[in-house]
C-alpha cells in the first residue's frame, strides 16, 4: 500500500477506499464472519447473497462519492483488512450530516479495531469532509456496538421502533450521534 492510498492513519490502522484488488480478501473476511454478523445485517432486497464478488462490486461502485464514503480498516502491521467503517447519506449545505455504519471481521473482534476505525472516520468526517454531525443506529441487543459508539463519544438521542429491516424483520434501533463540538471537546483530532 502506498501512503497516498491512506485517507487517515492511526496507531494501528489506516482507512482507505476499497480497490478492485481487495475483492478476494474482503469477500473471504465477510464469508468467515457470516455467522458473527448475520443477526445485525440487512438482507438484500433482490435476494442476492450480500457476501459475494457481485456484492463487493456494488460496494466498490459506491465507495467514493459525495453521498457515500466507504473505508476499509487495514492493519498497518500486515495490511490485513480487519473491517469496514463508512459514511452514507452524506448531506452538506445547512445539514452537514451523515449516517455511519461499521463492522469488524470475527477474528478481529474485541481488539479495539472498531473503536480506532470509528475514531479515524470521525476525524476524517469532521476535519476533511466538513460534516457537523454523524449518526449511528444500533440494534439495542448489540451490546458490543453500543459500547463502541459510546466509547467513541456518541450520545444516545433516542429510540426508533421498527427502524431498519434486519435478517428479514423490522428491528428497533437506538439512535446515537456526535457533533463536531462534542468530538472536539472529547477525543478531538488526536
Amino acid at each position: 500500500m502506498t501512503p497516498s492510498e491512506a485517507l487517515v492513519t492511526g496507531p494501528r490502522l489506516v482507512l482507505r477506499h476499497p480497490v478492485p484488488d481487495d475483492a478476494g480478501e474482503f469477500v473471504t473476511l465477510r464469508e468467515t464472519s457470516r455467522d458473527f454478523h448475520v443477526a445485525w445485517e440487512p438482507i438484500s432486497e433482490d435476494g442476492s447473497d450480500p457476501i459475494s464478488k457481485a456484492s463487493f462490486e456494488r460496494f466498490l461502485a459506491t465507495s467514493d462519492s459525495p453521498e457515500s464514503q466507504k473505508h476499509l480498516m487495514r492493519r498497518i502491521a500486515d495490511d490485513a483488512i480487519v473491517g469496514y467503517v463508512g459514511l452514507g447519506q452524506i448531506f452538506l449545505g445547512h445539514f452537514c450530516s451523515a449516517y455511519m455504519g461499521f463492522w469488524v471481521g470475527a477474528r478481529y473482534a474485541r481488539r479495539g479495531y472498531a473503536t480506532e476505525g470509528i475514531s479515524l472516520c470521525l476525524e476524517r468526517a469532521f476535519t476533511r469532509l466538513g460534516l457537523h454531525r454523524v449518526e449511528a443506529n444500533v440494534i439495542p441487543v448489540n451490546t458490543a456496538s453500543l459500547a463502541t459508539v459510546h466509547k467513541c463519544g456518541f450520545r444516545k438521542e433516542g429510540y426508533s421502533p421498527r427502524y431498519l429491516k434486519i435478517a428479514g424483520e423490522w428491528s428497533d434501533h437506538e439512535r446515537w450521534a456526535i457533533t463536531i463540538e462534542e468530538w472536539e471537546g472529547s477525543s478531538g483530532p488526536g
